[in-house]
């Protein structure tokens, strides 16, 4: 049986777990990939608890700790976004979906966006970016 689940997301990061059993050795053979985050895997130790890091993925009491190396890693990348040269520096000025408050949305000289929005600040993106992106 082959099988493949996503066991652990903790914010950015979350571990893909593969495993097969394996008839000649009587046994599970696991491998490890960790997607998204910044921080490269790692293994960790916390009491009688292994754990695979980021996203704290615990192993089982009869696993045994994988090497570093056989845990693939896929670093986030964020989205590029290719603005007009004559955008990067402006400021945008977006209304809220009521209508009552006036966001700004900035283009950086990296050429990527940022909002003012509350929305922007926990995700990373909003509908005020999306709005400007689609005119530009």
């Amino acid at each position: 049986m082959i099988y493949s689940l996503i066991i652990k997301r903790n914010e950015m990061s979350r571990v893909l777990v593969n495993g097969y059993w394996d008839h000649g050795k009587k046994k599970e053979i696991r491998s490890y990939a960790i997607y998204g985050g910044l921080i490269p895997p790692y293994t960790m130790n916390i009491g009688s608890d292994k754990y695979i890091m980021p996203g704290w993925y615990k192993l089982d009491n009869t696993e045994t700790l994988p090497n570093i190396e056989d845990i693939a890693f896929y670093p986030y990348k964020p989205s590029i976004r290719p603005l007009p040269e004559e955008s990067i520096g402006k400021v945008y000025k977006v209304l809220s979906s009521k209508g009552d408050k006036e966001y700004e949305v900035n283009t950086n000289a990296s050429g990527s966006l940022e909002c003012s929005c509350v929305g922007y600040g926990y995700r990373r993106k909003c509908r005020h970016i999306d709005q400007i992106t689609s005119t530009l």
